[in-house]
């Protein structure tokens, strides 16, 4: 999705189906961004690249907010102890509230 830079990265819509996510309403533990945005390309994958180029952000479960139905949950994530985020977005392609919780794992 992304070409290799030297410098900083920042993930830019790429190709005219690159979808482009906005988060919000985030919150989780300490260093936690209120919103951010990122961009991925459509496929099965739940990961997107951060619009500023800080990190991947990696989606393990996303509930349907009017209909309370999981959409997906990553079998067994809850015992690899790492600190996760909720936040909301808005589905690029459906349009519905989704509350999706992941990691952003950052870029170095």
């Amino acid at each position: 999705m992304l070409a290799v830079t030297t410098g900083p990265a920042a993930a830019h819509p790429s190709t005219p189906t690159t979808l482009t996510g906005h988060f919000t309403d985030c919150s989780g533990p300490a260093g936690t961004p209120a919103a951010f945005d990122a961009v991925k390309q459509p496929s099965g994958a739940a990961s997107a690249h951060l619009v500023d180029g800080s990190g991947i952000f990696i989606v393990i479960a996303a509930i349907d907010v009017e209909s309370g139905r999981t959409l997906f949950a990553t079998p067994g994530f809850e015992h690899n102890n790492l600190p996760t985020i909720t936040c909301r977005l808005i589905h690029p392609v459906t349009q519905r509230l989704l509350s999706v919780a992941g990691f952003i794992a950052p870029i170095h």
